[in-house]
């Protein structure tokens, strides 16, 4: 009861959202259809979006080799794409990675949490790989001499999420396990409370990437090319929309904010909250398109969670469902 409480009022609050968009002409299902059939802009841009999908099961390929975890390549791609339809198909922001965890566990047994490890490190990876693009577009646009008024208000924002990835990457590559204060805590926490073990594990085999500093740059760069070609292709979207003022600078600062505002979605594909967010963004660029170039980005999700549900079909034929219960 709930957990059916919280999603009807998840619903009513995206539904508000979605309402006074609309309302402010910032959301408009006519101009995303129209913008739509532009086709040399909104499929490029589409194809875009679709491509950094496939990079993406090669960067979650690396980090299952850190950890020993020999996935045939298909495999990886097959529960790559699992994943994303059950990330747009089922509630919360990591359903998807849940079933991911889920199959890899099975196949490699004994290494449950490293497979975890694994993708939860593939989610640190985007985001920080996020924080720095938009960090770095932010420096530049500066040194350009774009507008000081519109940049700063996101300078406190920028400067803060630049400095926990930097303090986390530091502390990966710097703090040896033996001195990880923080590992001690965890270890001391699993001894008195076996239930909590869980924490420790998962921690330990995100340290695990201490010792594969190469990898990680290797993830690192690939998600800085994943989140490259996203903002390219927003500003594609950007001129199917008509809306052809829009620097690619400019928007290698906000979208990735954007993106960064979804991370935990009030509703599958961040619907609702991820208009909103781009919503506000853009209009600090002077564009009125953040809530429409963010609607074609989840029909374009939508787009490869369908082909991640074929191949689900096919995939549950010889493999055991999961039983997940979908998280907030």
């Amino acid at each position: 009861m709930n957990s059916k409480i919280k999603l009807a009022l998840k619903i009513l609050l995206v539904s508000a959202l979605l309402y006074l968009l609309a309302k402010k002409c910032n959301l408009s299902v006519e101009q995303t259809g129209r913008a739509i059939t532009n086709w040399q802009y909104s499929v490029p841009g589409a194809c875009v979006f679709i491509l950094t999908s496939f990079l993406g099961v090669i960067r979650w390929q690396i980090l299952l080799k850190a950890h020993d975890i020999k996935l045939p390549f298909w495999r990886t791609f097959q529960l790559t794409y699992i994943g994303v339809f059950f990330n747009i198909a089922l509630p919360g922001a990591v359903s998807g990675d849940l079933i991911k965890a889920f199959y890899v566990g099975k196949e490699s047994e004994g290494r449950k949490t490293k497979a975890f490890g694994s993708i939860l490190f593939d989610r640190v990876a985007g985001l920080s790989a996020l924080v720095v693009l938009s960090a770095s577009a932010f420096v530049i646009a500066m040194a350009g001499g774009s507008d000081s008024g519109v940049l700063r208000a996101l300078q406190m924002i920028i400067t803060l999420a630049a400095a926990v990835v930097f303090v986390f990457y530091g502390y990966l590559f710097l703090v040896k396990e033996h001195h990880d204060p923080v590992l001690r805590i965890l270890k001391t926490i699993k001894a008195k409370f076996k239930k909590l073990g869980f924490i420790s594990d998962v921690y330990e085999a995100l340290r695990h990437y201490h010792s594969h500093r190469l990898a990680v740059l290797q993830v690192l760069a690939l998600s800085l090319v994943i989140h490259l070609a996203i903002g390219w292709g927003s500003l594609e979207f950007a001129r199917a929309l008509g809306d052809t003022q829009l620097s690619l600078v400019s928007l290698y600062v906000v979208v990735p904010l954007g993106l960064l505002a979804i991370a935990v979605p009030v509703l599958p594909g961040g619907i609702g909250t991820g208009h909103a967010a781009f919503a506000w963004l853009f209009t600090l660029l002077g564009s009125q398109s953040g809530a429409n170039i963010f609607t074609i980005y989840v029909l374009t999700q939508m787009i490869v969670s369908g082909f991640g549900g074929l191949i689900y079909l096919r995939f549950r034929a010889s493999e055991p469902v999961p039983t997940v219960v979908a998280t907030a």
